[in-house]
């Protein structure tokens, strides 16, 4: 989430949008935060991430916000001067989600796995501006944040880069989550991608000893 965007600022002051969204205990810490526009967005962050991770597991998964209700640990430090994650839960009809939230100044990323807390040494995450010569359209802004992670993923796995594949399909119910092809079959390389204003983001797991 772009925190720099003037677009996301003020949100914290909707009412109508904050008692839509948030649960009341959510609510409680957006208004104790010091900056109540920030928790609120890592707080938002944290329920995409949630609804990202049960759906890979539950097709038919809704993103109802109020369904997934959002713990982070160390309320007194949600908005520290370097970026550092906060981890936390997500509550879900389809059981618990561990995150973890990245927040500097100008961006909020979250991470979420069912898994995570048993597996977080494996999950790869980062956070890349978008060059001015992208354009601001969203299929440039998508085009990025695949090259990005292509090219991670060429690094990370010991792979051609023209090898790696990152399709997404419609399914029965819509968009379904992407996953990559390496020379042309489904890869084990479970993926996540996020794009928001200036910013653009990734996390994947890999099995060891990919190549």
């Amino acid at each position: 989430m772009d925190l720099t965007d003037p677009q996301n600022t003020g949100k914290s002051q909707d009412t109508r949008f904050v008692n839509r969204v948030f649960t009341p205990g959510e609510q409680e810490l957006i208004s104790l935060a010091a900056n109540q526009d920030a928790l609120l967005w890592a707080i938002w962050a944290g329920k995409e991430a949630a609804y990202k991770a049960v759906r890979k597991n539950e097709p038919a998964a809704t993103s109802i916000p109020h369904s997934y209700d959002v713990s982070l640990n160390s309320p007194e430090e949600y908005f520290p001067a370097k970026e550092r994650f906060i981890r936390g839960s997500v509550k879900t009809p389809y059981g618990d989600v561990a995150i973890r939230a990245f927040m500097t100044s100008d961006y909020v990323h979250c991470i979420g796995s069912i898994e995570l807390q048993g597996n977080g040494e494996r999950i790869v995450s980062h956070v890349e501006r978008i060059g001015p010569d992208t354009g601001a359209t969203p299929a440039c802004e998508s085009a990025f944040v695949r090259r990005a992670l292509r090219l991670r993923l060429s690094e990370y796995c010991n792979l051609s880069l023209e090898n790696i594949e990152i399709r997404r399909v419609k399914g029965p119910l819509g968009m379904e989550p992407p996953f990559v092809l390496v020379n042309g079959k489904k890869a084990a390389i479970d993926i996540s991608m996020s794009h928001d204003g200036s910013f653009a983001a990734y996390a994947f797991a890999a099995p060891e000893g990919l190549s």
